[in-house]
């Protein structure tokens, strides 16, 4: 195992900084032959990458497409950092370097759209607070009740440009201020949301109580009774579909 811990490393610079940066005899054979190794070596890991990022956003590289995508890939894998990231992982930051790299905002937030969704997919399980739940509880109670984020859900605010190719396939999500991700199941669900919802999605990143998450809002300071009235819905139809746990 020590070699794992220090070995591996020690290879992961070298394709990161050079072959300098190899340590000597880690390897052995000539330094020709141990060179030539390393060059076939991240041949097939920088093209484990190129393909890992085509499955990971499929629909930023139609919408480039191929010659601008795998242009983009190729400067990206190279980055510091980058190239030491697990193949599971090697997306992130992807819709940043495309927004850096010139790519309009729609581009780049298709990107962000689709790292989400891959992010939810391998979110750790949990079981999603139900209604059901809660319809027991007296009001009291039910305020006091602590909720958190789903670690597979997430919400925001897209480009117009995300809400049109997915609203294609989802009803409602084209006229939608943001849009939810959640897995409360095997499934991964893509759905329209408000504005007020991925807000209170966000209060809810740490555990919260449903009381606590009423009066985050700022909509009306002053009555808490109209504050609870207008963010209940939201926090409803979180529950719903799926994107809250207890806590």
């Amino acid at each position: 195992m020590r070699w794992l811990d220090g070995g591996q490393s020690a290879v992961m610079q070298a394709l990161d900084h050079g072959p300098a940066y190899l340590p000597e005899g880690l390897f052995a054979g000539s330094p020709d032959r141990v060179l030539a190794g390393m060059k076939v070596h991240a041949n097939t890991i920088s093209h484990a990458r190129l393909v890992a990022l085509e499955d990971t956003y499929p629909r930023s590289r139609e919408v480039l497409g191929h010659e601008a995508f795998n242009a983009h890939s190729r400067r990206f894998i190279v980055q510091p950092g980058v190239t030491a990231a697990a193949l599971a992982d090697i997306g992130a930051g992807f819709a940043a370097f495309l927004r850096e790299a010139g790519e309009s905002a729609g581009a780049a937030d298709l990107a962000r759209f689709e790292w989400c969704w891959l992010a939810s997919y391998h979110a750790a399980d949990a079981a999603a607070l139900a209604l059901d739940a809660l319809a027991g509880l007296a009001p009291e109670a039910l305020l006091d009740c602590a909720v958190q984020r789903h670690p597979a859900a997430c919400a925001g605010r897209f480009a117009p440009l995300v809400h049109r190719l997915i609203g294609a396939e989802v009803r409602g999500l084209a006229e939608a201020d943001a849009i939810l991700i959640a897995r409360p199941d095997a499934a991964v669900l893509v759905s329209p949301a408000s504005a007020l919802m991925a807000d209170v999605l966000a209060g809810a990143e740490n555990p919260v109580t449903i009381g606590n998450l009423l009066e985050q809002g700022c909509e009306w300071p002053d009555d808490a009774a109209a504050q609870a009235d207008a963010i209940m819905p939201s926090l409803v139809a979180l529950i719903t579909a799926g994107a809250l746990i207890a806590a």
